[in-house]
């Protein structure tokens, strides 16, 4: 398992992909801030926060060229033969897509509230309540993050492509979450189902007070929903025959 983890960060260290996205992240923040103009440093914060369809984007990318081109390339073929196991092959995986996708994901908010608060400053009494509310937002939004990562990890398991895990993906969070949306108006079951999803739990977390019931349901719901998508992608993974 250390062995793999360090061949992973390796291979991380070295991706022109991972550069690439995580500068094309800046690049368009940037960009999106001269365009529509600036906001305070709180108010971009927040909106970056919750702003889930922007890690499904750019996650999706990175999964099927992290992980997806990993069985394209026979690359995991080539770790079962030198006689890792297939759990340890997916572990090692999915903990290093997770820090380099949160990474890529940190690289968003940090941008958007160094610009935006150096062009319209922060906007209310920064002082250590803030700092608070900052890192307890951050936690529980890696904590929604994760969820979704789980997501990637089993779809990119299940096609083994680069195009499938990407398009697949994204497919999946646009439709579900327009869907469930859209349904949760006529319907008390869906709308019972969408508040537990990432993109409805998203628009809690930025909220200054949270309850105790708010933030244990976050928890406990998207504890499950990774254990249940990575336990299925063991499940296929052990048993589908490489080829």
């Amino acid at each position: 398992m250390i062995n793999l983890l360090k061949l992973e960060i390796y291979k991380l260290k070295h991706s022109k992909s991972f550069l690439l996205i995580s500068a094309v992240t800046i690049f368009f923040e940037i960009i999106n801030v001269i365009k529509n103009g600036s906001i305070t440093g709180a108010r971009a914060f927040q909106g970056s926060m919750y702003d889930i369809a922007t890690l499904m984007l750019l996650g999706s990318i990175f999964a099927g060229i992290f992980i997806g081109t990993d069985f394209v390339d026979r690359i995991i073929n080539q770790e079962i033969v030198a006689g890792h196991s297939r759990l340890s092959i997916l572990v090692s995986k999915a903990i290093t897509f997770f820090f380099a996708t949160e990474i890529i994901m940190l690289i968003y908010p940090i941008t958007s509230v160094i610009v935006n608060t150096i062009l319209s400053g922060w906007g209310e009494v920064f002082n250590g309540t803030t700092i608070i509310y900052i890192v307890r937002t951050i936690l529980l939004r890696m904590i929604l993050d994760a969820s979704c990562i789980s997501l990637w990890v089993f779809v990119a398991f299940l096609f083994k492509d680069v195009a499938k895990t990407m398009g697949i993906s994204f497919f999946i969070f646009m439709v579900g979450a327009i869907s469930l949306v859209q349904l949760s108006t006529k319907s008390a079951l869906i709308k019972t189902i969408y508040n537990f999803t990432a993109h409805s739990q998203a628009r809690i977390i930025v909220n200054k007070v949270l309850t105790y019931s708010e933030v244990t349901s976050i928890i406990i719901s998207k504890l499950i929903i990774i254990s249940i998508l990575l336990c299925a992608s063991y499940f296929i993974f052990r048993r589908v025959e490489l080829k």
